[in-house]
């Protein structure tokens, strides 16, 4: 687990304004390397955490390359502020006047543009930061990605940015060498549909993952070298002993193809009349509506290969799980890892490996009846993932 640091430090150190140097980046300068943007949406519950990886960032400052540079918009319980961090130091580059919403689509579509003209780049990656649920996109209570509460505390109620909304925002801007999800649940094949346009590869966890997220000091030259397998694995390095993180990155290249292939098999495997049973399958979140589960805030998120396996002849597993080999890289595994559902409530199928073997290190939702009064089926439908696998040939 990563060191917590005391937080009046943090604050202080990071706050220091460093002096210009010919050798390094300077915001105007084009750069013909990498500029990591990284979108800290921390009014809420995480807000401590947010100085812990600023501080982090500040320590792996000089694993920064000299064509290198991360520009962090941090809103937590002060005002919004955007810092430059280079190898050698950090600045605030500019401070706002008021509190942001910053899970409002315009919000963050403002402030991404601001930071791509203010530091112009030919390569640029992005890290969005906060909590996250996944896919849910159109239900008048569903979540997505970082919430605001919009009061500066550390309460988790408030406006929830949408996945559709983001592709929106990612529609208007340079194509991303990677989106780096810092936040739980958003590695699944239906957020990857909605923004695999965006990016060249997709980073993040179809389970949750721990409060103190990525230990940025390890991985800021992977960060800025778009490298998506060294990121993990210094991700992964960070929690070797207790409980551990599940991550992968997805291939958008690859992700049509994938599709296509998956696409092969869905209408066959996953009948409306006819569903496999899911008993068993490699879960991400407890049960949704059984005895011993208060599960009501997502659907259960399956592991895909998993979930395939479970469906699918071995034969036709086998053809299929090249196409996955081919698309979801360097999954790294754990055999426990952290979860706010207690386990002696809900079991903890959701968050300990059931059989490695067949971890996918991405996730699919499998509809469900019980789904009907949240209109998770109905959104189900809305997502780009629906219409490339063949889903409305099922009934569902």
């Amino acid at each position: 687990m990563k060191k917590i640091f005391y937080l009046l430090g943090i604050a202080l150190s990071i706050m220091v304004l460093t002096s210009c140097n010919d050798d390094i980046p300077q915001p105007g300068e084009k750069l013909t390397g990498n500029t990591v943007i990284v979108y800290m949406g921390a009014e809420n519950s995480l807000q401590s955490f947010s100085y812990n990886d600023l501080y982090e960032m500040k320590m792996g400052a000089e694993d920064i390359p000299q064509d290198c540079q991360v520009v962090v918009y941090r809103d937590a319980e002060l005002k919004p502020a955007i810092y430059h961090i280079t190898r050698k130091g950090t600045t605030i580059w500019k401070e706002y006047e008021n509190d942001m919403d910053s899970a409002d689509p315009a919000t963050m579509k403002s402030v991404l543009k601001d930071i791509v003209k203010g530091f112009p780049s030919q390569k640029y990656s992005l890290v969005l930061w906060s909590h996250g649920s996944g896919w849910i996109d159109e239900t008048r209570n569903s979540r997505a990605i970082i919430v605001d509460n919009e009061n500066n505390s550390t309460s988790n109620k408030g406006n929830w940015l949408k996945i559709g909304e983001l592709a929106g925002i990612l529609a208007s801007m340079p194509h991303m060498e990677y989106i780096f999800f810092d936040a739980c649940y958003m590695q699944s094949v239906e957020v990857a549909s909605h923004l695999y346009n965006y990016a060249s590869y997709i980073i993040g966890s179809p389970t949750e993952i721990p409060g103190e997220g990525a230990p940025y000091h390890l991985i800021m030259k992977a960060l800025c070298q778009a490298n998506p397998q060294n990121i993990i694995e210094g991700y992964a390095s960070a929690y070797r002993t207790g409980n551990g993180v599940l991550l992968s990155a997805i291939s958008c290249a690859d992700f049509p193809y994938f599709c296509t292939e998956t696409a092969k098999y869905i209408p066959a495997a996953f009948p409306k009349d006819d569903m496999p049973k899911t008993y068993g399958i490699q879960i991400y979140a407890p049960a949704y509506g059984t005895s011993n589960s208060t599960q009501t805030a997502m659907p259960v998120p399956y592991d895909m290969s998993s979930a395939m396996h479970r469906a699918l002849s071995e034969e036709d597993f086998a053809a299929w799980e090249t196409a996955w080999k081919n698309t979801v890289l360097y999954p790294t595994w754990a055999d426990s890892w952290d979860s706010m559902y207690d386990p002696y409530t809900h079991g903890d199928f959701h968050c300990t490996m059931q059989d490695e073997n067949l971890y996918g290190g991405i996730s699919m939702n499998i509809p469900n009846v019980k789904y009907d009064a949240k209109g998770w089926n109905r959104e189900f439908q809305r997502t780009p993932w629906y219409d490339m696998t063949g889903w409305e040939q099922t009934g569902w």
